[in-house]
């Protein structure tokens, strides 16, 4: 139910606002809106005002198109019908000047996201990607391991001949491969696919392991690649495998045989921060996924 004194406090609180301009720092699109907030879809920005505040709000449909940095300017406008047939007004920016200046200037670097299996690397990129919707890529993953229901990242399944093949061409310039019980799985990165997100004027973002990672410095370059290390949290190693552990199970992707096999390889990759120390720009502890998320983003932007 619609709370009156709660839209009168709303109201009131509006009306005492300074309102103010300011600049998009990133933005997502909705899709699917909730009940009340019509069928369209409608864009939702983060928005840092001219006296510092930040704040998250729709765009006006009329606006330009949403882009990071552009100027906006904000507005009274209705979002939602009552019940009762009253209306709700709220405050929405209006695009009015776009940023002429790209976000990644830089025009060869790659933000690399490394850590050990439940660290929560995927679902970081995922919000990355989200953030940096129209600036950023995923680049594609080519591997030999069979295609599984769960899978999350943008893999692209081939042959071990097929991938020798690329490997033997050049066309794959990062590769590592990974024994289990049942199967020796390969995966690597292809040259093209990171060059064709930096035509398109957009940061190629890989999830990524210590092997891919030595791979990709040594084919574009230590100065070309902008990493990432995340560690759980947790005071020793002892309590951060621990804390690994505990999400593997939960997330409830993996047989115990498979979980087994992800720790031994979490051990390596803990060890690695500290024994490929120069190959990571920041080490992030994966507490608070929001803030892990939002330090991320700002050390993208600074690389500008």
């Amino acid at each position: 139910m619609d709370s009156i004194p709660s839209l009168h406090r709303r109201t009131k609180a509006l009306a005492s606002t300074a309102l103010e301009a300011g600049t998009i720092e990133s933005f997502t699109v909705v899709h699917h809106p909730p009940a009340g907030f019509g069928s369209e879809s409608y864009t939702v920005a983060l928005i840092k005002t001219q006296s510092g505040k930040k704040v998250l709000a729709q765009l006006t449909r009329e606006s330009a198109a949403a882009a990071i940095g552009a100027t906006v300017t904000p507005h009274l406008r209705r979002i939602r019908t009552m019940h009762n047939g009253l209306f709700v007004n709220d405050l929405k920016y209006e695009v009015v000047t776009k940023k002429t200046e790209p976000l990644f200037t830089v025009t060869s670097y790659v933000l690399a996201v490394s850590g050990p299996s439940g660290v929560g690397k995927t679902t970081i990129a995922r919000a990355l990607l989200s953030l940096f919707a129209s600036v950023a890529e995923q680049v594609p993953i080519y591997t030999t391991r069979h295609a599984k229901k769960t899978d999350v990242e943008p893999y692209v399944h081939v042959s071990k001949e097929q991938f020798d093949r690329m490997i033997t061409s050049g066309d794959i310039i990062a590769s590592t491969h990974m024994p289990s019980k049942t199967e020796t799985r390969s995966y690597g990165y292809r040259r093209k696919d990171i060059e064709a997100i930096w035509k398109r004027g957009k940061l190629p973002i890989v999830v990524t392991e210590v092997h891919l990672l030595q791979g990709l410095v040594k084919a574009l370059g230590r100065r070309a690649i902008l990493s990432c290390g995340l560690l759980p949290p947790g005071k020793s190693r002892r309590l951060m495998l621990s804390s690994l552990l505990h999400r593997l199970r939960t997330r409830g992707r993996d047989t115990e045989e498979q979980i087994e096999e992800r720790m031994k390889v979490a051990e390596v990759d803990l060890r690695a921060f500290a024994d490929h120390a120069h190959l990571f720009d920041h080490l992030l502890v994966n507490d608070q996924l929001e803030t892990c998320v939002e330090t991320i983003r700002e050390i993208a932007t600074m690389k500008r």
